[in-house]
Order: C-alpha cells, then structure tokens, then sequence
C-alpha cells in the first residue's frame, strides 16, 4: 500500500489543480482511478473511491463544486484510519 502522505499530497493536488465551474468527467475518473490504485488493501478508501465513481453528475462535464465535496469525504476517510494528519488536510 502507498504511504498515508502520498495519499495526502496526490488528494492535495487534485483540490489544488481545480479551476473554474466544471471539472472534465474524464479527468475525475482518472483521478478516482489512480487514487484507487493508491489505496491498496484500504477497504474503507476503496469503497468511498467506488461511491464516488458510481456518482459522478454529468456525461462530459460535472461541477467542481461535488468535484470538491468528493475530495473532502477522501481527506476525511483517509483521515480516520489515524494515518492521515486530518488537522493538516483541512488548514489548507
């Protein structure tokens, strides 16, 4: 399994590289795709990587608003396994 901070910094890329109103359906999936590959054995990050996946509003395009609120819920789960600094996550 990846380390809990590479987890860490790849969902803090992802919220820092969202711009505008929508997000390519597309790249979140790649994104979800690659968090999942991360995750390993994490039955708990696999299921909410899953969720979201099964999800996602939109054919080409969906709003970075839910883009964002999926991120936060990785954070969040990442951060209660007592792995993740969940304090760091949410400062920035």
């Amino acid at each position: 399994m990846t380390s809990p901070a590479t987890l860490q910094s790849r969902l803090a890329e992802a919220r820092a590289a969202v711009s505008g109103e929508y997000a390519s359906v597309d790249r979140v999936v790649d994104t979800l795709l690659d968090f999942r590959s991360l995750a390993g054995d994490r039955a708990d990050l696999l299921a909410e990587i899953d969720r979201a996946l099964g999800s996602i509003p939109g054919n080409s395009v969906t709003p970075n608003e839910w883009w964002l609120s999926q991120l936060a819920r990785l954070e969040v789960q990442l951060g209660r396994s007592g792995d993740g600094d969940l304090e760091a996550l949410t400062a920035g």
